[in-house]
């Protein structure tokens, strides 16, 4: 990251009010290239994080150096790596994002944690309300495509 953007991401920062925690869900880094058995982006993946989490005491990072079917990642609902799980003291519900947050999506990484912090989806006062009046959990996903 250069320094321009490291200047303007920590300018952001401080818009956090409560720390973030971001747990990263990763595969050992390996000498051995297994067919099929390494994580191509993993290692990027959290190289990023490290720079981004070190532009502000208010996040922290936990890398949990797992495979998709351990026990860690089972009880996150983790089933492909990279991922990464966003949560904050008093704000219900948890992010997770799968893969690497380049391009297009390193801005979405940036939003979300700002708005993990903050405990502010910047909704509607209607969407709000509708959501409130939930009695279950709703499990939404969305799916990006590098263009």
């Amino acid at each position: 990251m250069s320094e321009e953007n490291q200047r303007e991401i920590k300018t952001i920062f401080e818009q956090l009010d409560h720390d973030v925690h971001l747990e990263f869900f990763t595969e050992r880094e390996s000498p051995i290239i297994i067919p099929g058995g390494n994580c191509p982006t993993c290692k990027d993946t959290r190289l990023l994080l490290q720079e981004v989490v070190a532009l502000s005491d208010k996040l922290h990072l936990d890398v949990h150096e797992v495979t998709t079917t351990g026990e860690a990642a089972r009880q996150q609902g983790i089933d492909r790596i990279p991922a990464l799980i966003m949560s904050a003291e008093g704000v219900q519900g948890k992010i997770r994002y799968f893969g690497l947050p380049s391009g297009y999506e390193f801005s979405v990484l940036i939003g979300s944690l700002v708005d993990v912090s903050r405990a502010d989806a910047d909704l509607a006062d209607e969407t709000n309300e509708v959501l409130s009046k939930l009695d279950k959990g709703v499990h939404i996903q969305v799916f990006v495509t590098p263009t």
